[in-house]
C-alpha cells in the first residue's frame, strides 16, 4: 500500500572528495546546535546557505548528484547544506526536514564506535503496534538520499573521535 524511498550511494574518489569538502566547510566557524541548548549534548554545525557554497559543494559530489538524478529521473536542486559534528555522547533527537522534497546525508567522519541514523516508521507496524526503526549499515563515504519527512534521529556517539556528516535539502524543480 505505501513505500518509502531510500536511495544509497558510494561517493567515488572519496579521499580526494573528502579534502575538498573538509577544505570548503572550514571556511565556516562551527556553531552550537540548538539541540545542545536543551541538554548537555555537544553538537556544532555549520551551515553553508549562501548559493555559491551550495555550488561548490554540488561540484565536489557531481557525479554522485548526477548519478541519482539518472535514477531519480527528476530534476532537482539542492537548497541548504551543512555538516554536523558530534562528540563523545552528542546525539541528534528525532526530527525530519520538512513536509516535501529530499535530504541527504554524507557520512565523512564515521569512527569505528560511533551509531549510524535510525530512520523510524511514521506508522506503528500492524502486528505488533510497535514503532519500527531502521539503522543502515552505512561507512565513510556513502550517502543516504530520503524524503525530507522521514523521521530520523543519531544515537549518542560512543567513540572518543567526532563523528561527522554533511546532510543537504533538496526540492524538486
Amino acid at each position: 500500500l505505501f513505500t518509502v524511498p531510500i536511495w544509497r550511494l558510494k561517493v567515488d574518489k572519496f579521499k580526494d572528495k573528502k579534502l575538498k569538502l573538509q577544505k570548503l566547510f572550514s571556511k565556516f566557524k562551527e556553531e552550537e546546535n540548538i539541540y545542545a541548548k536543551f541538554e548537555t549534548n555537544k553538537i556544532l554545525t555549520r551551515t553553508l546557505t549562501p548559493n555559491t557554497v551550495i555550488g561548490e559543494f554540488a561540484e565536489i559530489i557531481q557525479d554522485e548528484l548526477h548519478e541519482f538524478q539518472q535514477t531519480l529521473k527528476k530534476d532537482f536542486s539542492i537548497n541548504d547544506v551543512w555538516s554536523v559534528s558530534y562528540a563523545e555522547n552528542a546525539h541528534h533527537p528525532i526530527h525530519s526536514h520538512g513536509s516535501t522534497g529530499l535530504s541527504g546525508i554524507l557520512y565523512l567522519d564515521l569512527p569505528i564506535d560511533s551509531p549510524y541514523t535510525t530512520y523510524v516508521q511514521s506508522w506503528n507496524d500492524a502486528e505488533s503496534d510497535c514503532t519500527i526503526y531502521n539503522n543502515l549499515n552505512v561507512l565513510e563515504g556513502d550517502i543516504t538520499i530520503v524524503p525530507s519527512y522521514v523521521l530520523h534521529y543519531s544515537s549518542p556517539n560512543k567513540s572518543k573521535e567526532i563523528k561527522r556528516i554533511i546532510s543537504w535539502d533538496m526540492k524538486y524543480v
